[in-house]
């Protein structure tokens, strides 16, 4: 007895030690972790098709999982890729924009409408203060500049992180399951339902944001290039990066195009813009096409057996980003799935067996 417990003191004292030494890697893990427990089905899938032909019997998980990796190192690097070209395909130009940036910040009081005649000083005062104030602008657009490039290098080198932890942890994911498995007190069969319902959640909630971000970006882009001036490749991909961010989402892209062409006074193009932005992005998409999606991918990944209510996801990507970052779109999420797949667990365990 005494040894029991000594040896389950000593197996905590090193699950902390672990902890410790992992630190500054321990969130690049943990969306590993969740990234390989979403894509268990399809990684699964191409598995059992590859191990179909005898020649793939020995390597067939080695195949599965490289092409996994290889698959997110796209979605991650070819959207990124187009978006530093495009921000340094001309990096004069964007030191002479800020450079010039007193200059360009100028308001003609005429292309208001009459109706909006009460925003004319308050809109003057603004501008007055931006041209009064240019140094220190110029300053601050040049460190947002520098701080915003240092972000995205080290961004860069953690989703580089999390794409190796990503590969080994679907490649040794049975051994991994195999060793961790019997230390954990629950039977075989509600370990095994946990990591299903687990999984499956996991694999809705990213499938789901994944198609969301694909359906605003591909609408946004192809709407957007009908305009001349707008690069429609990379306003598609900040259109779809910013879907995921709850109650603002896609109007950090359109509302900025939409008053650039108001203050330019193509008013009628402003209009377009605005009703496309509402109507297509926030109504259609971000109601009908987002439910379908949801339908389909819990039909698909999970049976029907994992219900994921849309108002869980949207409040746990709200307090993921909140205190995980970028990153919190997905740790959100699979925190309340933990939570949800526990209280579903505890449930079955606590209902009366009849004989």
């Amino acid at each position: 007895m005494q040894e029991n417990t000594f040896l389950k003191a000593l197996g905590v004292g090193a699950f902390i030690v672990l902890l410790w030494l992992f630190a500054p890697f321990l969130k690049g893990l943990s969306v590993a972790l969740l990234l390989a427990m979403a894509v268990a089905p399809l990684h699964h899938l191409i598995y059992k098709n590859l191990l179909a032909h005898p020649k793939f019997n020995t390597s067939a998980n080695l195949i599965a999982t490289s092409f996994v990796t290889l698959c997110f190192a796209l979605m991650f690097f070819l959207p990124l890729s187009i978006f530093l070209f495009q921000l340094f395909e001309q990096p004069a130009r964007i030191v002479e924009i800020i450079q010039s940036f007193g200059h360009q910040v100028t308001f003609d009081s005429s292309v208001l409408p009459a109706s909006l005649d009460w925003l004319k000083e308050p809109l003057e005062k603004v501008i007055l203060l931006a041209q009064t104030n240019q140094d220190a602008i110029i300053g601050f657009l040049s460190k947002w500049l520098s701080s915003g490039l240092k972000t995205f290098l080290s961004m860069i080198s953690e989703i580089v992180m999390i794409l190796i932890f990503f590969f080994f942890l679907l490649l040794y994911a049975r051994p991994i399951l195999l060793f961790v498995a019997p230390i954990i007190p629950l039977s075989r069969s509600v370990k095994r339902q946990f990591f299903r319902d687990m999984s499956s959640t996991m694999a809705v909630v990213f499938y789901t944001l994944l198609g969301v971000m694909l359906a605003q970006g591909i609408a946004f882009g192809i709407f957007i290039a009908f305009f001349d001036g707008y690069n429609a490749l990379f306003l598609g991909f900040l259109a779809g990066v910013t879907s995921i961010i709850p109650l603002v989402g896609t109007a950090l892209v359109w509302v900025p195009v939409a008053l650039k062409e108001y203050f330019a006074g193509n008013t009628m193009h402003a209009i377009i813009i605005a009703l496309y932005a509402w109507a297509v992005m926030s109504f259609f998409i971000d109601n009908i096409v987002k439910l379908l999606i949801l339908n389909f991918v819990n039909r698909s990944v999970s049976k029907g057996k994992v219900h994921t209510h849309e108002f869980i996801i949207f409040f746990a990507i709200i307090g993921g980003l909140a205190t995980f970052g970028f990153w919190g779109f997905l740790i959100g999420p699979a925190l309340v799935a933990f939570a949800i797949t526990t209280f579903r667990t505890l449930r079955k365990q606590s209902r009366p067996t009849h004989h």
